[in-house]
């Protein structure tokens, strides 16, 4: 089938994308997460699909979170504790999820576009009040002084 990715929403992050992919696995999205953020959690994540892009399985859910359990994997049938590599679009929160199978050291983190970027000078700021750290060059921020312990 041609696959089509981010194909209802047009945004700078989220253009659309299609590839020729087999459908590996089906899942209504429901689940417990197992790990991390999601430990325990009853999770929706709507219709789901684990699909073969080339040489990479990739793991498509219908409402949009972070990838932050390897429950997300795992309800398509898929053992990543098997593979070399996992790739996960997450800022931050998946290593309380993925500590079991990735050490700190085999962690590579990559930025790109998206809004999952620590460079906060790429995003267009409409109602934030500048000038603001870390944006803006030569900010100063001094403590308040007094006790605020009591304010």
């Amino acid at each position: 089938m041609d696959a089509r990715f981010n194909r209802s929403e047009t945004t700078n992050f989220s253009e659309p994308y299609a590839a020729p992919a087999t459908v590996v696995a089906l899942t209504d999205g429901r689940c417990i997460g197992r790990r991390g953020i999601y430990g325990g959690m009853r999770l929706e994540l709507g219709p789901c699909a684990a699909l073969q892009v080339g040489g990479v399985k990739v793991v498509v859910v219908s409402h949009r979170v972070q990838c932050a359990d390897p429950v997300f994997f795992e309800m398509m049938g898929l053992d990543i504790g098997r593979v070399r590599s996992v790739v996960v679009k997450s800022r931050g929160h998946f290593r309380g999820g993925f500590d079991e199978f990735f050490g700190p050291e085999q962690i590579i983190e990559v930025d790109l576009l998206g809004l999952t970027s620590p460079m906060l000078s790429r995003f267009t700021w409409t109602r934030l009040p500048r000038p603001v750290i870390p944006l803006d060059e030569g900010v100063d921020w001094h403590p308040p002084t007094g006790d605020t312990a009591n304010a």
